[in-house]
């Protein structure tokens, strides 16, 4: 059975809401996407496989929604891990921000049409 949010817990709500919004704009800048570290196997005529050293490939979402790939020098992948740390952490703030709204405007809703719900007039039926 479903338990209507106590004055305390909206307030709760409201203060978290706030912290996240605080947080997700102190986020400078994120990258949205993965980074893939690659490596290409070439198996030589004598039957040895050579292995070659890693290479990494930032992997995103176009504009379109199509994936694409640009490649990362090596000197820079620790700056790109950093940015896309951060935009996974964007995107998990966005999501609880999402669902703390949600929460906050069905109570705000229900609270809104309590009275009309109580008040609903009783039509008479007709024979």
């Amino acid at each position: 059975m479903k338990q209507k949010k106590t004055q305390g817990e909206t307030g709760e709500t409201d203060a978290r809401i706030d912290e996240i919004l605080l947080e997700m704009r102190s986020i400078e800048a994120m990258l949205d996407g993965a980074l893939l570290t690659k490596h290409n196997r070439v198996a030589r005529k004598d039957g040895i496989v050579h292995i070659s050293p890693a290479h990494y490939v930032f992997q995103y979402r176009g504009a379109d929604g199509r994936r694409k790939w640009k490649a990362v020098p090596a000197g820079a992948r620790k700056a790109v891990e950093r940015l896309v740390e951060a935009g996974r952490r964007y995107r998990a703030l966005e999501s609880e921000y999402s669902a703390l709204m949600t929460e906050r405007a069905l109570v705000a809703d229900v609270k809104k049409n309590a009275g009309e719900l109580r008040r609903r007039p009783v039509r008479s039926s007709k024979t």
